[in-house]
């Protein structure tokens, strides 16, 4: 190992600051998030105990509704 293999590596330990750490984290769990959610809407879409949920309507209502005016 050279000195300037040491001195990059050292480099590299300094520039890590507590910012840099909060970014990775935020980043790596807003990754996680995006792939439950990728997750939930694939096994939504391809399972049979979910299909036609999403298909519920509203019985119609005999009344009005109110207006506002």
């Amino acid at each position: 190992m050279t000195l300037a293999i040491a001195s990059g590596i050292a480099t590299d330990v300094v520039l890590f600051t507590f910012t840099t750490g909060i970014a990775a984290v935020a980043s790596g769990v807003l990754g996680l998030i995006v792939l439950a959610m990728l997750g939930l809407t694939a096994a939504s879409a391809f399972s049979p105990e979910w299909s036609g949920q999403s298909d519920a309507t509203a019985p119609a209502s005999s009344t009005p509704e109110p207006s506002d005016d």
